[in-house]
């Protein structure tokens, strides 16, 4: 796929950053986890480059990233107090902000696309820490990069992602048919197996719903 300060609190799946934590996901681990399913040199010949492409990036809106911070805080408050809920919605700038808070800045372009999130990006394969046990294997083809496009429709419902890639694209191959089912099943698996933690598990629990609606994030926050 090509690719798509003021200190932010980091994300963890679902947790105080949750629909970042999933946007992140779908669009930089879904096709990983394909290639990690076939452990093979050649298939990350295939679906990687040797060398990066360049993502577009978007101005940083200091407004837009001051206003991301009031928000994330204010979610955080609500998972906090066990009577805490809201509804919090992030635009399109917000969410730019966010990535750019990340070690993926400017190697990832997210895009809310109406009801859908879509992204273009190229980062180095080994910036995915779960690969390490995979060195054995591939040994040098760490240093390739991840190459690409996606758009996926994402919704948590009570903490639990539902997580669909309806187009992966990865250094000009295109997915389709079962490669694509199973690409969305592995990154949905990924997602939902975060947090292992007790405490985490039921403040992800506490996140009603995170849907993409008119080109903006719209995450719920119930009580106990």
């Amino acid at each position: 796929m090509n690719q798509k300060t003021t200190q932010r609190r980091g994300f963890g799946c679902l947790g105080y950053g949750c629909i970042i934590a999933v946007i992140l996901v779908v669009v930089t681990i879904g096709g990983i986890f394909w290639l990690a399913r076939s452990a093979m040199r050649g298939a990350v010949e295939r679906f990687t480059t040797e060398q990066p492409v360049a993502v577009p990036t978007r101005a940083v809106d200091e407004a837009a990233n001051a206003s991301l911070k009031g928000k994330l805080d204010a979610i955080a408050a609500a998972l906090k107090d066990p009577r805490g809920a809201g509804e919090f919605t992030l635009s399109q700038a917000e969410v730019a902000g966010a990535v750019s808070g990340t070690p993926f800045n400017g190697k990832l372009l997210v895009e809310l696309q109406n009801d859908a999130v879509a992204a273009t990006f190229s980062f180095p394969l080994s910036a995915m820490g779960q690969w390490d046990a995979a060195k054995p294997i591939i040994g040098d083809f760490m240093d390739r990069y991840v190459t690409g496009s996606a758009r996926a429709q994402v919704t948590v419902t009570d903490g639990v992602a539902a997580i669909t890639l309806d187009n992966l694209v990865l250094n000009g191959q295109f997915f389709d048919g079962d490669a694509l089912k199973e690409a969305s099943e592995w990154v949905t698996g990924f997602a939902n197996s975060q947090g292992d933690d007790p405490s985490e598990q039921k403040r992800r629990a506490r996140v009603q719903s995170v849907q993409i609606q008119s080109g903006t994030v719209v995450v719920r926050v119930k009580g106990e």
